[in-house]
């Protein structure tokens, strides 16, 4: 079969895992950067989940990325949309909701457009993916109910074992340059 033969017969999946590579980029970096503040902040749970969830979507991105070149299309590496620059905890956990339940949304509908373009693997691993961004949209469900259950003394908390963490850290050094 030549080239152009198969990358019409699947443009659509092209398009829609460069779609879906567009999303994943731009939650990465958005994830990435309240990483950054959560650990300025020495909220060290809430940052950690932060930069695992993240690097999860970098792996998306991989793994769409890995099809459209098999399927012989070309990988579109733009974000979709830009980090928006928000420092407030609860707006943070807020948007990261927001975007895992749009992704989801977007997958089921790929999903079920690659089934009916006969693209059995893309369908399957819309599927696969969609289980773990609604595993991350949980994580993000459960951190906003302890913040509203907690309130600040859950975010104090954490800033207390990183406070702590930082202080043996610092001890472990300056014993190391004795």
């Amino acid at each position: 079969m030549e080239p152009t033969a198969v990358k019409t017969r699947y443009q659509v999946s092209i398009d829609l895992l460069n779609d879906a590579v567009g999303k994943e980029i731009a939650a990465s970096l958005q994830y990435m950067y309240f990483h950054t503040h959560f650990e300025d902040a020495r909220y060290q749970y809430l940052s950690r989940i932060m930069r695992e969830i993240s690097i999860a979507e970098m792996r998306h991105i991989e793994e769409f990325s890995e099809r459209i070149l098999f399927l012989e299309g070309d990988v579109d590496m733009n974000p979709a949309f830009r980090t928006r620059q928000i420092t407030d905890v609860k707006e943070m956990l807020h948007l990261a909701m927001q975007l895992e339940q749009s992704t989801i949304d977007s997958y089921n509908e790929a999903s079920r457009i690659a089934s009916e373009h006969k693209d059995a693997v893309t369908h399957k691993m819309f599927q696969d993916i969609i289980a773990e961004e609604e595993e991350h949209l949980d994580t993000f469900r459960t951190e906003l109910q302890n913040l509203a259950d907690y309130g600040e003394k859950y975010l104090a908390l954490q800033s207390v074992a990183g406070s702590k963490h930082a202080a043996k850290s610092l001890h472990h050094h300056a014993r190391n340059d004795e």
